[in-house]
């Protein structure tokens, strides 16, 4: 199953819509009084009649090569497409058994984070500042997703200079993501607080890998904390039933559009289909008109005393 989280993404969705087209008026006739055309103008009592307001539309998110993976994955795969955080590699072509690089996912991940929680302020990773001092020697403020990857970082959620981790000088951008890179960078976020602590015992124990002492020590807390997750763990939803993690295997984009389609743990996580699907809601300063009550002298009961 999979739950309905209890937040709304549904601010962010309302900035793809078409905006509200202005009120038409009628014209009514005016009288020529010589060869110059005369401008129209609309009389005091000439009723207007406002053109309807269109529907609320998101992106199609049809591609064309989406035959070669399940049905489930076809799914999770278009709901992101709908909500603009996945988008084609070439053309029509989706591409989803091709490998995803680490920049491109680091991309998907902001975005997929600050759609589904575009309500919540406190929820959002905030972009890093164009003047800011680079935290990866490849990534410089030039680099098309510096942005969020420095964001990223800023936020703790992918390793540098600011989480004390001396091999992190470098991002590389253009590398493939591995499973350890999807483990350790989209479980924060899933849990949102400190991950418990695990030790190599601990991943043989729950998840059972026959690979787990070539798992890198730095990615045991969120394996633990993922295992916690039951049917929510990114490794289940992704790779289904597995006793070998390899971590360094490639990840697909396939792969990475259902790792990012549910954010969240089973008690409280949000999917891409609960984003769609959330009603709309008015946007945030907009007070209702509040039309007066008109008192008519006339009317009984309701003469001045």
């Amino acid at each position: 199953m999979r739950p309905v989280g209890g937040c709304s993404g549904n601010q962010a969705l309302q900035d793809r819509f078409a905006a509200n087209p202005s009120l038409g008026s009628s014209p009514s006739p005016t009288t020529t009084v010589s060869p110059t055309p005369t401008p129209e103008t609309t009389g005091p009592d000439t009723p207007t009649t406002p053109e309807p307001t269109p529907t609320a539309t998101f992106s199609t998110g049809t591609f064309s090569d989406l035959d070669k993976v399940g049905d489930r994955q076809r799914e999770e795969i278009e709901d992101l497409a709908q909500l603009d955080i996945v988008q084609a590699k070439t053309s029509q072509e989706f591409a989803p058994q091709s490998n995803i690089s680490r920049g491109e996912f680091a991309r998907w991940l902001f975005q997929a984070n600050n759609v589904f929680f575009a309500n919540q302020p406190s929820k959002q990773i905030r972009p890093a500042p164009s003047n800011a001092t680079p935290l990866f020697t490849d990534v410089p403020p030039t680099h098309p997703d510096f942005a969020q990857i420095q964001g990223l970082a800023d936020a703790g959620l992918i390793p540098s200079s600011l989480t004390n981790d001396p091999t992190a000088s470098q991002f590389r951008p253009d590398a493939p993501l591995t499973r350890e890179d999807l483990v350790r960078w989209k479980v924060p976020l899933d849990q949102r607080r400190a991950l418990p602590n695990a030790s190599l015992e601990n991943i043989k124990e729950t998840w059972g890998f026959q690979d787990a002492a070539k798992i890198n020590p730095n990615i045991w807390p969120a394996l633990a904390a993922d295992f916690q997750n039951g049917d929510q763990a990114n490794l289940k939803r992704v790779f289904g039933y597995i006793t070998i993690f390899q971590p360094q295997r490639p990840v697909t984009r396939g792969e990475a559009a259902s790792a990012l389609w549910f954010l969240g743990v089973q008690t409280d996580g949000l999917s891409a289909k609960d984003v769609i699907n959330a009603p709309a809601s008015p946007s945030p300063g907009v007070e209702p008109t509040v039309t007066p009550d008109t008192v008519n002298p006339d009317t009984p009961g309701n003469s001045p005393n």
